[in-house]
């Protein structure tokens, strides 16, 4: 299993501890986790722990290890749980019941969401803003040094695509184009070209007209 880092918004990571705090802790109040075969930890940290006495990395532990792993103080290791306190997995049923009431109460076009879809619609969202910050950027560095120098120092380093690869868990960027659509990065990378072009006051029409035509040809 290979180890992915990401980000969230504050708001969505200040509901998260909110769980922890109220939900997660009433789930687990008064209970101690019992699985089939249990895997005791002791000593964690941030890249492992002692598993039933010996050193293992979390990283590569599979998801039916960390399932039956049981910390020091008696709970799961996992952070959703279920009523009952242990561990909840079947997040694919909960997004198509959820997906079939709005079918049914309020949009009959709604999509059957899957976590496949969240993690697309992640690498959407994430290409988004890594675009548009890395235009924002450029155009920054653009009007306060050389243009050339600037723009050669940042573009080898902070390609949109390359941080969404990493994010994505992806070894190839070409496998992160083609997993987000290459009709769609064009349209990203062009709509906030021009967005950032025209509040900076960088691009001429000449230049924007490049992206309309490049879009003309792909369609």
């Amino acid at each position: 299993m290979q180890a992915r880092e990401t980000w969230v918004d504050v708001d969505a990571a200040a509901e998260m501890w909110q769980y922890v705090d109220l939900d997660r802790a009433a789930a687990c109040h008064c209970r101690v986790y019992r699985p089939r075969e249990p895997l005791h930890v002791t000593e964690p940290d941030w890249e492992g722990g002692r598993i039933n006495g010996h050193r293992r990395s979390w990283r590569k532990l599979t998801l039916e290890e960390r399932i039956r792993l049981v910390t020091p103080e008696g709970m799961p290791a996992v952070l959703a749980l279920q009523a009952d306190g242990t561990p909840f997995t079947d997040w694919g049923t909960v997004f198509r019941r959820t997906s079939e009431r709005i079918r049914r109460d309020f949009e009959p076009r709604f999509p059957i969401v899957t976590p496949h879809t969240l993690r697309h619609t992640f690498a959407m969202r994430t290409l988004e803003k890594l675009v548009k910050g890395y235009y924002q950027r450029a155009a920054a560095l653009v009007a306060d040094t050389h243009a050339d120098a600037a723009l050669a120092l940042y573009l080898t380093k902070h390609d949109p695509m390359l941080v969404l690869r990493d994010l994505m868990g992806h070894t190839s960027v070409t496998t992160t184009e083609i997993y987000v659509a290459r009709l769609d990065v064009q349209r990203i990378y062009g709509d906030f070209y021009r967005e950032v072009g025209a509040t900076s006051g960088l691009m001429s029409a000449e230049v924007a007209s490049e992206f309309d035509e490049e879009n003309d040809a792909a369609w």
